[in-house]
């Protein structure tokens, strides 16, 4: 398939929508959507655009985890490009972490914009920090959710109205991506992929970027997210981190606190980010996140897990809400519930839910949901927090656990006294102190001890002895 017959391809899979009263580009403030603006900048009325640019936004919704780089590249060569055109310039943050009570924080609405803020009052970064977490490599982008999706769809409810083209710049290498954003229906949005319709992979627009400003682009993301691990890019990635070893520590500091309260969580999926600042020789990264777990406050941690058992294939099949009549005939009939078939409401019903009341509905091989509860316990030194995790350690039927360090020549390991492991199957729960940094405050999933006590009863009832204490206190 020739290049030409590849666009036509995609302009008729994603089809460019007709112009409308207003146009908003979504500015990640990355090569993909830069290379789109400075198109429309050229020639406004090729892209159904007015003269004058009027009915042009571009919005950005910061994550205050943006490589410096891209700020400034932003900064120097496309801002002076949105004054000198008179382009309105939207930057947002999400005001909260609740975004149903905080809202988004309007941090510029302009038509002269002169800087490019970094964050608002809430942060990606602060929203990881206080949950030790980190982005998590698979599923569905919650962190991108919740700091660009949620933010931006909020601000298009509360400042558009009519129907309005919304650009996101997918490349000719992203139709996957594509497919899925088009999928997300909201009123009045009609979707635009420019560099689809164009036919444009990223070799061309990095190729169009630097012809056209005399520099060469970097991709837009977060200097904590694990995908350019997954996406080949590594070795960039590293080559970045080593110009900005502050924001690649603060990543590695967010990936420590994590790993401690949850062995597997690591950044990337095969290895820690410790080790590739290792393997690519960033010295001056590990040394500030050396000097960082020194000097941060640190506290004792009681980290409590409830796995609870998954949905049978059976609760699969059947359960839609639960279709009691569909069950009832089967068993009045004297068959098995898999002999009858489905009701027509039954069938029709498209998110599946089970009020768990039938036993058959949990499978104890399969893995449900996970309940998480962090208790944090004084805010010591690092030394006084591992020299009181020893002393609890001390008590009979205890053992402290060392994790080696994931980098040779540097404190990096880990110490937890684990007292429950999960088993086999579903319920199962664990539980584990652990000396870590002082950023997590204590917290639980609104009732998490009702699953506790649950999980735990049935632990005990099936193995038919105490699981141990149902409650701890560091001393």
């Amino acid at each position: 398939m020739t290049s030409r017959q590849l666009a036509l391809f995609n302009s008729a899979t994603f089809p460019e929508p007709e112009p409308c009263g207003t146009t908003v580009v979504s500015w990640g403030l990355g090569a993909d959507s830069t290379a789109i603006i400075l198109r429309f900048l050229e020639n406004p009325t090729a892209y159904g655009l007015r003269p004058d640019l009027s009915d042009l936004i571009l919005i950005t919704a910061h994550t205050g985890m943006e490589w410096p780089d891209s700020i400034a590249l932003a900064e120097q060569h496309v801002l002076p490009l949105l004054r000198a055109h008179r382009v309105r310039y939207v930057q947002i943050a999400r005001g909260g972490a609740s975004i149903a009570q905080c809202g988004i924080e309007i941090l510029s609405d302009t038509r002269n914009p002169t800087r490019i803020h970094a964050s608002g009052r809430w942060s990606l970064l602060l929203d990881l920090r206080e949950s030790g977490t980190v982005p998590m490599y698979g599923g569905n982008r919650l962190c991108s959710i919740r700091a660009k999706g949620e933010p931006l769809d909020l601000w298009f409810k509360e400042h558009l109205t009519g129907p309005y083209r919304h650009v996101v710049g997918f490349e000719l290498g992203e139709l996957g991506r594509a497919r899925v954003d088009t999928s997300f229906a909201k009123p009045g949005r009609r979707p635009w992929y420019p560099l689809i319709n164009w036919g444009w992979d990223r070799p061309t627009l990095l190729a169009y970027l630097k012809g056209r400003l005399g520099v060469s682009y970097p991709k837009s993301f977060c200097w904590a997210c694990p995908y350019p691990v997954s996406a080949g890019s590594l070795p960039d990635h590293m080559a970045r981190s080593k110009r900005f070893p502050a924001q690649i520590a603060e990543a590695a500091m967010l990936e420590y606190t994590a790993q401690a309260l949850n062995p597997l969580f690591t950044l990337y999926a095969k290895s820690s980010l410790r080790e590739e600042l290792h393997r690519a020789g960033n010295t001056a990264a590990l040394d500030l996140l050396a000097d960082r777990l020194d000097t941060q406050p640190w506290s004792i941690y009681e980290v409590r897990r409830v796995l609870t058992a998954g949905r049978s294939e059976y609760c699969d099949k059947w359960h839609g809400p639960r279709c009691a009549a569909c069950v009832t005939q089967a068993r009045y009939w004297g068959l098995e519930v898999e002999e009858w078939s489905r009701c027509k409401g039954c069938r029709a019903i498209s998110k599946p839910k089970c009020p768990r009341r039938d036993p058959l509905c949990s499978d104890p091989q399969r893995k449900g949901t996970v309940w998480r509860s962090v208790r944090r316990v004084g805010v010591l030194t690092r030394r006084q927090a591992r020299t009181g995790l020893q002393r609890f350690a001390d008590r009979p039927g205890r053992t402290l656990e060392h994790t080696a360090s994931a980098v040779p020549g540097y404190d990096f390991g880990f110490e937890r006294v684990v007292t429950a492991s999960r088993g086999g199957s579903y319920p199962a729960v664990e539980r584990q102190f652990v000396a870590a940094p002082a950023t997590v405050p204590t917290k639980a999933r609104s009732g998490f001890e009702t699953a506790w006590r649950s999980a735990v009863d049935s632990i005990e009832a099936a193995e038919g002895q105490p699981l141990g204490p149902r409650t701890l206190a560091v001393v």
